[in-house]
């Protein structure tokens, strides 16, 4: 494996890929699970970063099904914080989408078991104990993680991801953080204040859509307002956007500068700060 569980996530790992979710990590429907919740992106350059570390990469349906293992991994380590509950709402919601996938009933005794060891809230714990006791193989509705949930807790996970980035020289997955931070600040503004238009997703013009009802807000408020971060909004996500296309490993194969990575990370920071004060 090119990545491990954090030592307290072990045992919680351990009895999820105890339920044999291979398969499932290479379906279709994983797939759209990824989508719904907004986690496309940032898998697929998990699982590009853990092709490129291995020595030996296969095709083989097992090597891939090796390597979405390993980025499952990564990706629990990453939601994970004792002072949140976002890795709990995902284990709970990809273990809803894989029990419809699978169409038959899952043994999550030993998945509860862990959650609880964990501190998980009393309401997925029962959620999930009710799905483990039901007689029926029924599917149940997937329980999505909202797309408008972003803040200042996640925020601030992703600066720390971006700052280990770049003291790791990683400077590609600082902007990889980067993409999909701001991406999930301007879902989320977005879907709170201007909803009817929040199936896009183009990141150039998502920021455009955020900085256009800032202003608007801000001069309909007669508000003064520090022009200079808004403009920011789209000077960094053209930042990011084009050093993502023209930097990127999985792209051109040359690694970004340490000043553009720290550069973004700051830009990220202060602006994500200012969009999270609008998001009701």
């Amino acid at each position: 494996m090119i990545h491990t569980p954090i030592p307290i996530l072990e045992p919680l790992i351990e009895s999820i890929l105890e339920l044999s979710i291979g398969e499932f990590l290479l379906s279709k429907e994983f797939k759209r699970y990824l989508s719904s919740i907004n986690l496309d992106y940032f898998w697929r350059e998990e699982y590009e970063y853990v092709e490129r570390k291995r020595v030996f990469v296969s095709a083989s349906i097992e090597d891939k099904k090796t390597n979405s293992i390993d980025v499952f991994i990564s990706t629990c380590n990453s939601y994970y914080s004792p002072d949140s509950d976002e890795l709990f709402v995902l284990i709970k919601s990809f273990l809803f989408a894989f029990h419809n996938w699978e169409k038959e009933e899952i043994k999550l005794e030993e998945v509860i078991k862990d959650l609880k060891l964990l501190g998980a809230p009393d309401n997925i714990i029962q959620e999930l104990d009710k799905k483990n006791n039901s007689l029926s193989a029924k599917p149940v509705e997937n329980t999505e993680i909202h797309k408008g949930i972003y803040n200042s807790i996640k925020l601030e996970a992703s600066i720390l991801k971006m700052e280990k980035t770049i003291l790791n020289g990683e400077y590609n997955l600082t902007l990889t953080y980067a993409y999909s931070c701001l991406e999930g600040l301007f879902k989320a503004y977005i879907h709170s204040n201007i909803s009817e238009i929040s199936q896009e997703s183009d990141l150039a013009k998502l920021s455009k859509l955020v900085k256009k009802d800032l202003v608007e807000y801000f001069i309909e408020s007669k508000m003064q307002y520090p022009e200079k971060v808004i403009d920011l909004i789209g000077t960094i996500t053209n930042a990011v956007s084009n050093a993502r296309n023209s930097f990127s490993e999985s792209h051109f194969d040359n690694d970004s500068d340490k000043w553009l990575a720290e550069f973004v990370k700051d830009c990220v920071n202060s602006i994500g700060r200012l969009i999270l004060k609008f998001i009701k």
